[in-house]
């Protein structure tokens, strides 16, 4: 991608489409920091759900999930969930995850969940 942007700044006597094409470059370039530098994890024990973040960790006992919803978007034939919980002040949140390629681990994720809180509603 970097190459084939130098090889059209250098060889193109067209500067507008060279200014046009390192700014989108700079734009995608952006745009992936901001992707990656709010990115969060997740992890789960048989009581917590953990979500882990550049600034901050969060512990959500099984029984503040609220509901496990599977969103419209999707990208690369895998859905996106939504996990909609409280925190330690009550107040009401949501986390999005995109689970992993063919792994079991969101299954069972949403099987632990339902086993401590038989009152989370998990809509696909």
């Amino acid at each position: 991608m970097v190459g084939i942007i130098i090889k059209i700044l250098t060889e193109n006597n067209d500067n507008v489409l060279a200014l046009g094409i390192l700014t989108l470059f700079i734009f995608l370039l952006i745009g992936l920091y901001f992707v990656f530098d709010k990115a969060k994890s997740i992890e789960y024990d048989n009581e917590y759900l953990f979500i882990s973040s550049k600034h901050s960790d969060e512990k959500i006992s099984f029984k503040n999930i609220l509901q496990i919803k599977k969103t419209l978007t999707e990208i690369n034939d895998r859905d996106i969930w939504r996990i909609y919980y409280r925190d330690r002040y009550n107040t009401e949140k949501s986390i999005k995850i995109w689970p992993r390629w063919n792994s079991k681990y969101f299954e069972e994720f949403k099987n632990v969940a339902l086993k401590n809180n038989n009152e989370i509603e998990i809509k696909s």
